[in-house]
């Protein structure tokens, strides 16, 4: 990868989005509930752990990204993200983001916790938090529902190990490649799988797996992540994390990190493009499949649950200080000990 002289500045556009924002009435409430959650778990601890967390603002997150969730279904997912987050944080900063046999046994308990087995006696914070999520969705969602999510979320992990394998040998990945893993890397689909879930309203299986949909999804995703990187490439450039579309164009192409920074908010443009395409072609698709009102219509808040998330997520992005404040290695407490029977 190339060197950024000192001193050197680099612009980054804000992306457009062409979607309302929106925030969820039950921020306070979340807000005050997952920051409990958190010191409950000794996920953070110390004043110092409390504020960071405060000011990463996941309740905002999620107020953003599920405007129309239930308290209860809010909560769980301000909790789920923060989670997400102190995952994340162990991965690009701590012990397991730079040991792939300390990756492979998380991912393995991380396994054992979604398939429902109990917790053995080494289980810390990270693992209690887990089980503690497991238990509560179980309660709101249906079994396939819970099935689909745990099957994303085990993705999520599994593509961990590659990040930590590139990692370790210091590769950075080709855009193919990196495209093809960012969504599970980014927690996108099991987070997408929540919009479900707060609009009380699994889509038809027959809906989920017509081209149209998927189409939506995955744009959808694309767009969000290209976003995150965008937003978060200072951040990762002062850790030293490659694992960012912009720095993988720039690495492959051979082009100055403005172009690439241009490169890849042209590609929210574009799949934006397809998003909107993609969302007409469903009608027809309800039209082929003989989707009743019923269904349509609830089809139709998932999608319009997919926009929230688009324009939500750079919102957040734009206001949380987990961007604007870089955390470096080594500077985030490590759940590693609780890996080791």
């Amino acid at each position: 990868m190339h060197e950024i002289p000192a001193g050197v500045s680099i612009p980054i556009p804000t992306p457009h989005i062409p979607f309302p924002s929106r925030l969820n009435p039950f921020e306070t409430v979340a807000a005050e509930h997952t920051i409990g959650w958190a010191r409950r778990l000794r996920l953070i601890e110390g004043e110092s752990a409390t504020s960071r967390f405060a000011g990463e603002s996941y309740s905002r997150l999620v107020a953003r990204l599920y405007p129309e969730a239930s308290v209860p279904v809010l909560a769980l997912a301000a909790d789920l993200n923060s989670w997400f987050h102190v995952y994340d944080d162990q991965f690009e900063l701590a012990e397991v983001g730079s040991d792939p046999h300390l990756a492979r046994r998380m991912a393995d308990k991380f396994r054992a916790v979604l398939q429902g087995e109990p917790l053995e006696r080494s289980a810390g914070p990270i693992l209690h938090g887990l089980a503690d999520i497991r238990d509560r969705m179980r309660l709101h969602a249906s079994p396939t529902w819970w099935e689909r999510f745990a099957t994303h979320l085990q993705d999520c992990f599994e593509t961990a190990q590659w990040e930590v394998d590139n990692r370790t040998r210091g590769r950075i990945p080709d855009p193919d490649s990196y495209i093809e893993h960012k969504l599970n890397i980014a927690y996108v689909p099991p987070s997408f799988d929540l919009v479900e879930l707060a609009e009380q309203f699994e889509v038809p299986d027959e809906v989920r797996s017509c081209e149209p949909y998927r189409q939506l999804v995955h744009e959808a995703g694309h767009v969000v992540v290209c976003t995150n990187d965008l937003i978060g490439l200072r951040r990762e450039l002062a850790q030293g994390e490659f694992h960012n579309l912009v720095i993988v164009f720039w690495n492959a192409l051979g082009c100055s990190l403005p172009e690439a920074v241009e490169l890849v908010n042209e590609k929210i443009s574009e799949r934006l493009g397809v998003f909107m395409a993609a969302k007409q072609d469903l009608q027809t698709a309800f039209d082929e499949l003989g989707v009743d009102e019923h269904r349509r219509e609830g089809t139709m808040r998932c999608v319009g649950g997919l926009e929230n998330w688009m324009r939500g997520y750079l919102d957040w992005a734009l206001e949380t200080r987990r961007f604007a404040d870089p955390i470096l290695r080594g500077e985030v407490t490590s759940f590693h000990r609780e890996l080791v029977d």
